[in-house]
């Protein structure tokens, strides 16, 4: 006699189903299972059977899942009252994982595989379910044993099956349909296919990342570059915390193939666990072929820390992993009579690598440099040329020559010409700038040559002017005198000084030095650009840079062109003078021009725009420039993406500039985090959304109020997608304080407009409390249109909390009400919106005639197509309501046929 009851077993399953996914819960789940067997309590078996059918699958254990399916079809023979109709769809479901799971498992025979299949056509057929997933899984079979004809006929008759209730989800079904089309090498089919599956949202756990997935071979052998590299970080993203999805392994071989070998290590050292731990033999073949792909372009000594294994470098970790790929490729070709798999490892481990994929966040480019760093030759040579190069202007050669003379050679130079070496190291920013050992350096020279350097070094230390005049008093050429003029022109015109700045700019140019013309013509257009006279510094800029200017000069000229063209809107000149910029000068030096080319794309809100400058912008910044600079070039690159819609490119970008911020970035780190935050909202990543906008939040200074209010709309907008209620409440509530008291009056009624509309239809006190308060605040508007807007917004609010109430006339009168004023704004688009709110109001009061009505005048005011989907929803509704057929309905049909 067995010493538990009918509630005890019933008590353990309960417990066991809610346990995690696991071999424990598995474990609880088969002691329950006995349980019912030695009570006698059938449908609690079955019940206990359809949940260890699930958590096998879970475990990606197919072998677990043989003797509960046993076990439940012949208790479904015995007594089929046993199963009710979820249980009985669900074992129906499982008979598809079964031949899955031993065609990736070479322990068991061809023979069990094909017999699965054969029972699965049966019983589907006996049970008039559509036989699409039987094509799909002797398609799945041929391919595994090699039979490339099988897989032909067997896709066609997949592709040409409709869906039943056992055909997995839509966008599974592609994903499925596209791994095959590729392997037949069909592939601009297999993409066009895969393309037009991700419309859409499928509510599939497993897409878009499946079909994403699937797409990157085909894209790439028909060399839609960008649409993989979308795929790719698409995909990886969505995928990347996931520690048993076989869907990672074709991404670091993605990595590997197309030049994005740091990545694929990055995603290999996240995914090391499957070294020892893959459950299924097909899984780890795929694991050990794609690490083993990644791992032979990696330098042989690259360490990794292997779990349960210990420290292996790259070759150790590439022999046991190509070895075990091999092993098991020979196993599954012994079961199966072919050689198919040991050649597919072999391709796959000698394949060569696609062209180079760019993806969302740059990395360094590997450039020749346009001219020779290093000059060889006497050193007092060189650093004579270097002074002589510096003061003719042309500070590329000169820097050229300052990098072949090593700071421990300077002993070897004479003291005037060590000077000049260590001053313009100082200068350029190859070593600190120290005031000191630039006034022990100014002591080796002649007193007129210091005096031009200090003159130089003026701008921007305390005490500037009083230097330069100094230095001009005590000039003894015309060079330093016309250098001294020139750095008291800029300081005087900064303290607003700007007819002292014009004698000095006159004196500069009556002393004509040759060497210095061109900045005299430069500093000119500059004089004039900082009295704001844009059009006149314009002119003048553009002649100059028509002549013939040294190169330094010609550097400056470009970068004042740039900037007056972009504070004059003259958008397409200045793109194009940022690419004439960049493009002037070689490397190194062009890497300083990426920063005004940057700014520019910035401040002109070009960045989608101009997508490829920014992402040549990160990549030579990353060898050039510093990490700062680069998270900056980050920044404005996320931007792009932004304005592209490419939300997941923009988090990835914005991401890696949050690694690469330095001390001091304070501001760009709140505008980077901020975005973030929007970036992860837009993704859906509600957590990481509100972790960044509260980063942002905190480092606002409090006096930012309007900056403040507008993040605090943004992150009650996430906490409400999140089901913190309550926290939204106070976020919204606390931005419409802040926008009053910014005297925002508009912005503060949109906060609490964004509150009443976003919360759960049982809140209707806190809805009420908000319109109400909203309302209110009208009175303080100044603009009647404004007014107009924000009431129409309010009383559509109260119309819909009357629409709760069951206050259907109330409803009525205020969405006419509301109606009224969105007409006076000629806002067609939300007049449609209203009158098919008041149709959903009908509905509600079993008025189906008065909701068809409406919907049918929402139809005659549609705009565009935008709405067309909810104007035929709302108007079949109401057909059916009244049992009138929609489907001979010209309205309806017209609406349909604008859908497709």
């Amino acid at each position: 006699m067995n010493d538990f009851t009918n509630e005890d077993a019933e008590k353990a399953f309960i417990e066991a189903y809610h346990m995690p996914t696991g071999m424990p819960k598995h474990e609880a789940l088969e002691r329950a299972a006995r349980m019912s067997d030695a009570l006698g309590h059938t449908p609690l078996g079955v019940s206990c059977r359809i949940a260890l059918l699930d958590s096998a699958y879970y475990l990606s254990r197919y072998d677990l899942m043989l003797a509960p399916f046993a076990w439940a079809l012949t208790a479904q023979e015995k007594d089929p009252e046993a199963f009710d109709d979820n249980e009985r769809h669900r074992l129906d479901w499982a008979h598809k994982w079964i031949g899955s799971g031993l065609r990736r498992d070479p322990r068991f025979s061809l023979e069990q595989m094909q017999s699965v299949i054969g029972q699965l056509a049966d019983r589907y057929g006996q049970r008039g379910y559509s036989v699409q997933p039987v094509h799909g899984a002797r398609a799945e079979h041929a391919y595994h044993v090699g039979d490339m004809a099988g897989l032909a006929e067997h896709l066609g008759k997949y592709l040409a099956t409709e869906r039943g209730p056992m055909a997995d989800c839509a966008a599974c079904v592609v994903e499925e349909q596209v791994w095959m089309l590729a392997r037949l090498g069909r592939f601009s089919e297999a993409a066009a296919h895969g393309w037009e599956g991700l419309s859409g949202e499928t509510g599939c756990s497993t897409q878009p990342q499946g079909i994403l997935t699937a797409l990157l071979w085909p894209l790439l052998e028909i060399g839609e570059v960008e649409r993989a590299a979308h795929a790719h970080t698409t995909a990886y993203r969505l995928i990347k915390e996931d520690d048993i999805t076989s869907y990672v392994h074709e991404h670091i071989r993605f990595c590997a193939l197309t030049g994005n070998i740091a990545r694929g290590e990055e995603i290999l050292r996240r995914s090391l666990h499957k070294v020892t731990a893959v459950q299924l033999p097909a899984d780890e073949m795929s694991f050990a072929q794609s690490a083993s792909v990644l791992l032979q372009r990696l330098p042989a000594d690259t360490e990794f820390e292997v779990p349960s294994v210990g420290t292996l470098t790259a070759a150790e970790l590439l022999s046991r992993l190509s070895t075990r790929a091999v092993e098991l490729a020979k196993a599954f070709d012994a079961r199966n009579g072919t050689s198919a798999w040991v050649t597919r490892v072999t391709e796959a481990l000698e394949h060569a690598d696609y062209p180079a994929v760019p993806l969302a966040v740059p990395s360094a480019p590997v450039v020749a440099v346009a001219e020779e760093p290093v000059v060889f030759g006497d050193p007092v040579e060189i650093a004579e040329a270097m002074v002589t190069l510096y003061d003719q202007g042309d500070f590329v050669k000169a820097r050229r020559m300052l990098d072949s003379l090593p700071a421990d050679m300077d002993s070897l130079l004479p003291p005037d010409l060590a000077a000049h070496a260590g001053i313009r190291r100082m200068t350029t920013g190859l070593v600190p700038f120290s005031p000191d050992e630039f006034d022990a350096l100014l002591s080796a020279l002649p007193h007129d040559l210091a005096l031009r350097y200090r003159a130089r070094m003026a701008i921007g230390v305390e005490g500037g002017q009083e230097i330069a005049e100094r230095c001009l008093a005590e000039a003894e050429s015309d060079f330093t005198r016309s250098v001294a003029a020139l750095t008291l022109a800029e300081l005087l015109d900064d303290a607003h000084a700007h007819e002292a700045a014009a004698e000095m700019l006159a004196l500069a140019s009556s002393l004509d030095v040759p060497e210095l013309r061109g900045r005299v013509l430069v500093e000119a257009a500059e004089h004039r650009a900082r009295q704001q006279d844009l059009e006149g510094a314009y002119t003048d800029i553009l002649a100059a840079m028509a002549g013939s200017l040294p190169v330094s000069a010609r550097f400056e000229g470009f970068r004042l062109q740039l900037r007056l063209e972009t504070l004059l809107r003259r958008v397409d000149d200045a793109m194009a003078t940022a690419r004439a910029f960049v493009s002037a000068f070689p490397l190194p030096e062009a890497a300083e021009a990426r920063w005004y080319q940057v700014a520019s794309i910035q401040e002109l809100d070009q960045e989608a725009a101009c997508l490829s400058d920014l992402r040549d912008a990160v990549a030579i910044s990353r060898t050039h420039l510093s990490p700062g600079h680069t998270a900056h070039f980050c920044f404005a690159l996320s931007g792009g993406y932004v304005q592209m819609d490419r939300f997941v490119e923009a988090a990835e970008v914005l991401e890696e500039s949050l690694r690469l911020l330095q001390d001091g970035q304070d501001d760009l780190r709140l505008q980077v985090v901020f975005r973030l935050g929007q970036v992860c909202r837009k993704l859906g990543e509600l957590p990481a959304a509100e972790r960044n906008l509260r980063e942002a939040s905190s480092l606002l200074p409090p006096e930012e109020v309007g900056r403040r209010a507008f993040l605090l709309d943004a992150l009650a907008s996430v906490q409400v997608r999140a089901h913190k209620h309550e926290e939204a409440i106070a976020s919204w509530r606390a931005a419409a304080g802040l926008w009053q008291q910014e005297g925002d009056i508009s912005e503060a009624i949109g906060s609490l407009i964004e509150l009443a509309s976003a919360l759960p239809d049982e809140d209707v006190h806190e809805t009420r409390a908000a319109v109400d308060e909203a309302e209110s605040l009208l009175s303080s508007l100044d603009d009647p249109t404004e007014v107009t807007r924000r009431q129409a917004e309010i009383t559509a609010i109260r119309a819909w909390v009357h629409g709760q109430a069951g206050e259907f006339a109330l409803a009525m009168k205020n969405y006419r009400d509301a109606e009224a004023m969105v007409v006076s704004l000629g806002d067609e688009g939300w007049r449609v919106f209203i009158v098919l709110r008041s149709a959903h109001v009908l509905l509600g009061a079993d008025d189906a005639e008065g909701a068809e009505a409406e919907a049918r005048r929402a139809a005659s005011l549609l705009p565009d197509d935008n709405q067309v989907a909810n104007v035929l929803s709302v108007l079949s509704e109401a057909l059916q309501r009244q049992n009138k057929p929609s489907g001979t309905d010209p309205l309806v049909r017209e609406l349909t046929a604008r859908l497709d």
